[in-house]
């Protein structure tokens, strides 16, 4: 099978890391992979994930500097000079920069996973517009990645999504940077008892890193015993700048790491303060790494973990509840099984488990 992946950009994000594995994993199956990525990959960090697209892989890219309508030209012709048997888009500006392409070249079978909650979309303006009725004319396919991901799909543009396909994620191995991670870390406690707790995401607003900051400066003023790592890029933002300003020096901004499998090694929690998730890939690495998650009540959370048995979660969004959920996984820590988070990993959410869903998918589309 000829398979084309489409990403805007290769940033360090949750869908560009699935669309690197899922592009990995399919090659190393013995299809013939081609990853298009729109955007110009040598731009600032639009080529974080580069590095890591196997040989296998057949990397293109656009070059496009912005989306414009020469963009959808130039997908048009790259969809064409491809031919590939499936075209897989992973987000919402390659979606619309296809919309030409689904048009008018009908040879390919076009799938997009909807890699957010689908009302997050709408703030695409003229993009969202044109999904939509790319939608409604049944131009593509739509997976989702979570049962409420599923329920926004529907609720957003009036049509059920065709599959429902968890997330993956290739396994994580540390680096030669161990060492270095590990003296890093324990210059973050402040005793030897001192619980660590981690969050990989961007500085977007959906993630809501205000409410991180805030609700984790009340925990320790309370008098716990902990420290946060935040890893991520997009804090140089006015956003992410106050974030550092009103944290307590418990918190630890450390930027953008390639190597947050050393980091998720070291710590005892993973946690999310987001507002709407679709199924975050950083939960499913911190889950191989046997991370107990604490989080906010977001969609991938609800569908993955069994509160108080194999991780904590809010009863809603307030500030409140979300630190009553982190004060509950520090008291009851002992009651989750960590070797269990490592064992759903291997059983339900390993690269090679969702590219065999998607493969199965794949093939049936072009029967």
């Amino acid at each position: 099978m000829k398979i084309l992946e489409v990403v805007t950009a290769l940033e360090s994000g949750g869908a560009e890391r699935f669309v690197v594995d899922m592009c990995n994993q399919m090659a190393q199956d013995g299809h013939d992979v081609v990853l298009l990525c729109i955007q110009d990959p040598n731009v600032g960090e639009r080529g974080f994930y580069l590095k890591d697209v196997s040989p296998e892989v057949k990397f293109v890219t656009l070059g496009a500097k912005s989306l414009g309508v020469g963009t959808f030209f130039a997908m048009l012709k790259a969809v064409k000079r491809i031919g590939a048997d499936v075209v897989h888009l992973n987000s919402m500006p390659a979606t619309a920069m296809a919309f030409i392409a689904m048009l008018l070249y009908r040879n390919s079978k076009y799938v997009v996973t909807c890699h957010n909650q689908a009302q997050f979309e709408r703030s695409y303006g003229w993009k969202f517009q044109l999904k939509k009725l790319a939608y409604s004319l049944r131009l593509f396919e739509h997976v989702a990645i979570s049962h409420e991901n599923e329920k926004s799909i529907y609720d957003v543009y009036g049509i059920k999504a065709s599959k429902l396909i968890y997330n993956g994620r290739a396994a994580m191995r540390t680096t030669d940077k161990i060492d270095d991670v590990r003296r890093e870390v324990e210059g973050f406690k402040a005793t030897e008892h001192t619980l660590i707790f981690t969050i990989v995401a961007r500085c977007m607003e959906q993630k809501n890193i205000p409410r991180l900051v805030r609700c984790f400066n009340e925990v320790k003023r309370r008098g716990a015993d902990i420290a946060l790592i935040v890893i991520g890029e997009r804090y140089d933002g006015e956003i992410g700048q106050k974030a550092m300003a009103d944290a307590m020096p418990h918190i630890h901004f450390l930027g953008v790491r390639h190597n947050v499998a050393d980091y998720l090694s070291m710590t005892d929690f993973f946690t999310l303060s987001s507002d709407f998730e679709g199924m975050p890939v950083s939960l499913i690495e911190a889950m191989a790494f046997g991370c107990i998650p604490v989080a906010t009540p977001v969609s991938g959370v609800k569908d993955v973990i069994e509160n108080g048995v194999t991780g904590f979660i809010a009863e809603n969004f307030s500030d409140e509840e979300y630190i009553s959920a982190i004060e509950r996984a520090i008291e009851h820590r002992a009651d989750v099984d960590r070797n269990l988070l490592m064992s759903k990993y291997i059983d339900n959410f390993t690269m090679k488990n969702c590219s065999r869903k998607y493969e199965q998918f794949f093939a049936d589309l072009i029967k």
